[in-house]
């Protein structure tokens, strides 16, 4: 295991390769012990070696990289005082710069750095999307980071297991440290004990078999054996590691004993002058006994800290324990009073856990959340939420004012994609304002409220919270403006357009200028509005003002919801290239495993641009990476869907989704209201049905679904199923509303699918040159946006099967390419076979000569259409694209042979 260690180590510092590695295993395993011997042997070639350690419940935002940088001897990352005063949007930014900040100083240097992290398992959240964040940056860095985890940790501890994963995704790679074999313990053991050890030979045996392949626990029984007196010490004490910990504690006198059952209760981590503070007794008396305590391998200095550890958290746990529980609750009090009282203050997270523990709920509470307020501000929103819920939690006095609380705990649930709970505690934020007379606030927060509970796919109650807004505010003012901008967002998402304008006039109306996150919602709703009636240019003009705006207000988060949503628009009508490329901006912007909600809406919407494009292995892994991240937004849950049933249809494989979670997400669909999201599922839903000859259902989601439609937006696929379907009426709807969108020019996608609409009906008609010109016309449009599904499905209707076999293949369409080939050779086995007939190869001799169709009508006394559909069947049934095959068939076939 070393020897990998090493192997990492010089890939760094000879090739410039860096590595993250996460050596996994169990408790006692061996993975300190690894990191430190790695570490000691490193530090003697000129490398800079930096320890950050973690602690159970004790690790504030940052804290093991704070650790890491000081011993570096680079600027302390992420505690500036701006940052923690700072809030909303702009902290996103600051957090943003600043990870970049950080992984640029951790890079930089010409010497390799090599970053170890202790017990990386009880790191905060923060701490794990900055890794997370570095790792993927880690590409040209003279850097090797090694952490430790303990796996039996993550056993219940479900976020932080998916943290790690995330870590192991974005790059890191995961060793396992596995407990040693039998024979190998034994030779561990035996250079242990000494040689004069009493029954030696049994020590070692029963050593062994009790440390089950774990080296600590085999150092601590044998630091038991060894610190015991008598010839047989094993049938003395009971062989347990909290028997063998305990022993060596004894040995210590009882005032030292006190003093480090005291630095039991401050964490694994401690520093000596707090502890003299706390123990009531002099530093001299505190580094007496410390060093009793290192001497007996207790404790451990951290090198150029300053601070202690305790050398495992089983020995302080142990120690922890053995103290009465009224003892241990006066000893957390009088260290609570120690920490506010210190000056810089002690990180608001820690004297929280110590009220907790002291049992004193209501300055629990407090502390919590001011630590949720830090973490917030350093945008740590998943330690953010922790600390709220515990505040909440602990806040059970009646009539508390628990508005503000309620208002940051639902920000950070709803930054973190939970809907669900975001929606209940912003509904009770909002009572608690009202009831204390603060209607202004409860006004602004409820217009909030419908936002998310327009998300969370629940339209009534969206539309009961905005009319509670505007009733709050009294329609008037910035509140307003933001009300009468979020229902016109609603109505243009249901189709209501006209409802959609007025509301938006309205809002134009107010006296007043709006502030700049306002004015940009405006456009984005505004653009929806437009790109909905037929102007699609005026609209994209909106949503790149929208995007200006968030630019300028250098505000992240609200950048990608711009991107996002011009994305969306461009790829819908046809501009693919500009939507992969505000995509990626947005994916680079705010990585999925670090901003939760929208990162996922960003990540969907590559995935679908890739997809779209043709790229099917790109669109498989930007959708892997997001399907590992739940969001209770329902475009985004739809597009999930969506894209596992798409995946499905084209690869031609079986759907992984059961028929609960299609059947939830039609649901969420149509409870929603929205166009975009029942046309987008449907369309992929009722196109798999049928593959799979569930054709009745099929037809049933399409009928429902066309009648729920009020636009073409996004609904293409299934507006294309109709017309090759056998209902009139749905046909007839479905050309309207995409005549309506192709009326507009620059809608491209429209009209290249009203020229397959137009196909699909023509060729059901049996007008087979309307079908091939029609269809003809689509191919041309569909290849000049970049679509080559529905081009080679156009290539298809026209009669050129081998150009759409071709386009098939190279994408990696199995499905189409299957159903083509089984539809060909039932085509051939009714024709001529493989061979040529007497006037197919005349037709295509002079051909291949270079006559055109006219000519060699003229030369065979056939007319031009004749020589068309002669040298189309024989494309069709040899798989020819270009004159130059032909040539090749005709000097294989002679009219002799045929």
């Amino acid at each position: 295991m070393l020897a990998e260690l090493e192997e990492a180590y010089r890939r760094v510092r000879d090739d410039g390769r860096a590595s993250f590695l996460l050596l996994w295993g169990e408790a006692g395993v061996g993975k300190t012990r690894l990191l430190d011997e790695f570490a000691a042997r490193t530090a003697t070639r000129g490398t800079r070696v930096a320890l950050g350690t973690c602690v159970d419940g004790l690790c504030p935002p940052f804290a093991p990289l704070r650790e890491v940088f000081s011993a570096l001897e680079l600027p302390p990352p992420f505690e500036s005082a701006e940052e923690l005063s700072a809030s909303g949007g702009a902290s996103e930014a600051k957090r943003y710069r600043a990870f970049v900040a950080a992984a640029a100083a951790l890079a930089s240097t010409p010497v390799p750095n090599v970053v170890l992290l202790d017990d990386l398992h009880w790191a905060d959240f923060a701490t794990l999307e900055f890794l997370a964040f570095f790792a993927r940056k880690l590409e040209n860095a003279s850097v090797l980071a090694i952490a430790t985890v303990r796996s039996e940790n993550l056993e219940r501890d479900h976020a932080r297991f998916d943290a790690l994963n995330k870590l192991l995704r974005s790059g890191g790679r995961r060793v396992n440290v596995d407990p040693l074999g039998r024979e190998e313990m034994q030779r561990l053991v035996a250079l242990l004990l000494p040689l004069e050890s009493p029954q030696r030979s049994q020590q070692v045996e029963r050593i062994s078999a009790l440390a089950e392949g774990k080296p600590y626990f085999a150092e601590e029984l044998v630091s038991s054996a060894l610190a015991l007196d008598g010839p047989a010490p094993f049938d003395a004490v009971p062989l347990s590691i909290r028997a063998g910990i305990l022993a060596r504690v004894e040995r210590l006198p009882r005032a030292e004993r006190d003093i480090l059952m005291q630095a039991s209760v401050i964490g694994q981590t401690f520093a000596p002058a707090v502890l003299a503070e706390l123990a009531k007794c002099s530093e001299r008396a505190v580094a007496a006994a410390l060093v009793g305590a290192r001497d007996l391998q207790l404790v451990r200095e951290t090198e150029g800290s300053g601070l202690f550890a305790f050398r495992h958290a089983l020995t302080r746990e142990v120690l922890y324990r053995e103290l009465l529980q009224a003892q241990r609750q006066t000893i957390h009090r009088e260290l609570a009073v120690l920490l506010e009282r210190a000056q810089p203050p002690a990180d608001a997270g820690q004297i929280a856990f110590h009220w907790s523990a002291a049992g004193e709920s209501e300055r629990a509470t407090r502390a919590y959340e001011l630590a949720g307020d830090h973490a917030a501000a350093r945008n740590a929103h998943r330690d953010a939420q922790d600390a709220y819920d515990r505040a909440i939690s602990l806040r059970a006095e009646p009539g508390a004012d628990v508005a503000a609380l309620y208002e940051k705990y639902s920000r950070a649930l709803s930054i973190g994609g939970n809907l669900a709970q975001a929606c209940l505690y912003l509904e009770r934020s909002v009572d608690a304002y009202e009831a204390r007379g603060d209607r202004r606030k409860a006004a602004s927060l409820c217009a909030r409220l419908a936002r998310r509970y327009f998300e969370y796919a629940r339209p009534s109650d969206a539309s009961r919270a905005i009319t509670r807004s505007l009733q709050l505010c009294d329609g008037r003012g910035a509140i307003a403006f933001d009300a009468y901008v979020t229902i016109a967002h609603f109505a243009a998402l249901q189709g209501r357009l006209e409802e959609a304008d007025a509301q938006l006039h309205r809002a134009e109306c107010l006296p007043g200028r709006p502030p700049s996150s306002q004015r940009r919602d405006f456009h984005m709703v505004r653009a929806v509005v437009r790109a909905t009636t037929a102007r699609l240019r005026p609209a994209f003009e909106d949503y790149e003002r929208a995007v200006s705006i968030a630019r300028e207000d250098g505000d992240p988060e609200q950048l990608t919801w711009a991107l996002s949503n011009y994305a969306s628009r461009a790829l819908a009508t046809g501009y693919t290239e500009r939507a992969l490329g505000a995509y990626h901006e947005s994916v680079e912007l705010l990585p999925i495993d670090e901003f939760g909600k929208i990162g996922i809406f960003a990540n969907q919407g590559l995935a679908s641009a890739c997809l779209m494009s043709g790229d099917i292995g790109s669109a498989r892994r930007v959708h892997a990476r997001g399907r590992q991240t739940l969001s209770e937004m329902a475009i985004t849950q739809t597009a999930q869907v969506v894209m596992e049933i798409r995946l499905a249809y084209l690869l031609d494989e079986e759907l992984p989704l059961g028929r609960g979670a299609i059947d939830g997400a039609v649901a969420i669909a149509f409870e929603s209201g929205e166009t975009q999201n029942i046309g987008f599922l449907s369309g992929a839903l009722a196109a798999h049905l049928d593959s799979i000859g569930r054709t009745s259902e099929a037809q049933t989601l399409r009928t429902r679904a066309i009648a729920a439609i009020s636009s073409a937006d996004l609904s293409l696929w299934l507006i294309d199923q109709a017309g090759a379907g056998e209902s009139r009426t749905e046909r007839e709807k479905a050309r309207a509303l995409l005549a309506l969108a192709a009326g507009d020019e620059a809608h491209l996608s429209a009209r290249a699918h009203l020229a397959l609409f137009d196909a699909r009906v023509a060729r059901r008609q049996r007008q087979s040159a309307l079908a091939k010109s029609s269809a003809l016309r689509a191919a041309k449009e569909f290849q000049a946006i970049g679509w080559p599904w529905e081009q080679a499905a156009a290539l298809e209707v026209a009669g050129r099967h081998a150009q759409a076999r071709e386009i098939y293949l190279r994408h990696g369409y199995r499905r189409q390419l299957r159903e083509l080939d089984s539809a060909r050779r039932r085509a051939r086995h009714r024709a001529a076979g493989d061979r040529l007939t007497p006037r197919e190869v005349e037709v295509a001799q002079l051909a291949a000569g270079g006559l055109g169709n006219r000519e060699i009508g003229a030369r065979l006394f056939i007319s031009e259409r004749t020589v068309e559909t002669h040298i189309a069947a024989i494309f069709d049934r040899f798989d020819l694209t270009s004159r130059r095959q032909l040539a090749e068939l005709v000097a294989a076939q002679s009219p002799g042979d045929a």
